[in-house]
């Protein structure tokens, strides 16, 4: 593995990985592909649901890899059996999907080890997981039975804010939850001390991750790029997490599969 310059990539998916139409391209399929036959190693992490992303790359072909799923709340390979699992309080969990919100704005959801749930129907959500068939059900949560929620988030339409469901979130449980972004319009809440980068931890040693990199977009990829040899953000980023991180290098958009050009321009010179 000396004749590379990282054993390691890791990357985020939606707005990183994923083409804006959320397929993988195929550049990108073909890239990962051939480091990966060199023997280098991939891994996922994102806010996106486990089944979601193995269907994914199982359909993509890819699938001696690890994926760190829900922002870093359950870890798994391709087909082992769950590694890792840090969920939330159920009562917390229900607690936070009765706070009060603008309705004909927001929308709330909940990822759980028996699928995806939402507080209303929205189909404009089904083009991220064409790949998948990875699919809602809409649900009353005053009526819900929680089970092991991996991540509750807060979707809103058009801009609308979501800064005052975060202070309310804070208000009502304080430190015993993780709130982040994964997008502008995306309010995450899982465990406390969840997060991608604490997943990483959880698998690799210090020295495996002072020899890897990282992609991301989102306020929910901070510590993991913060937390490798080096982080790359996309040009698309949230400019929060710009600002965050002014010392790391901006590379192309997902649009342009910027994650595989950057790729092959570090491992092939």
């Amino acid at each position: 593995m000396s004749q590379f310059p990282y054993s390691t990539i890791i990357s985020d998916l939606d707005g990183t990985l994923l083409m804006p139409n959320h397929h993988l391209g195929q550049f990108t399929i073909d890239t990962l592909t051939k480091l990966m036959q060199k023997g280098v190693q991939f891994v996922v992490a994102t806010g996106r649901p486990f089944l979601d992303v193995q269907a994914i790359f199982k359909a993509a072909g890819l699938e001696d890899l690890y994926l760190i799923t829900s922002n870093g709340a359950r870890i798994d390979k391709m087909h082992d059996k769950n590694l890792y699992l840090n969920t939330l309080d159920d009562d917390i969990a229900s607690a936070l999907t009765m706070l009060e919100f603008d309705a004909d704005n927001i929308c709330v959801n909940t990822y759980e080890d028996n699928g995806w749930f939402i507080s209303c129907d929205v189909p404009e959500l089904a083009k991220f997981h064409q790949d998948s068939g990875f699919d809602y059900q809409v649900v009353d949560f005053t009526r819900h039975r929680f089970q092991q929620v991996e991540k509750i988030f807060f979707l809103a339409r058009d801009g609308h804010p979501l800064d005052p469901i975060e202070e309310k979130v804070k208000k009502l449980v304080g430190d015993a939850v993780k709130c982040t972004y994964s997008a502008p319009h995306c309010l995450e809440i899982m465990n406390a001390n969840v997060s991608k980068a604490s997943a990483l931890q959880h698998i690799f040693s210090h020295e495996k991750l002072e020899n890897s990199i990282a992609f991301g977009d989102g306020l929910n990829d901070l510590e993991m790029l913060s937390l490798v040899k080096t982080g790359c953000i996309m040009r698309n980023a949230d400019p929060r997490l710009v600002s965050q991180l002014t010392h790391l290098e901006q590379i192309g958009s997902n649009a342009e599969q910027a994650v595989a050009n950057h790729l092959i321009k570090l491992f092939e010179k």
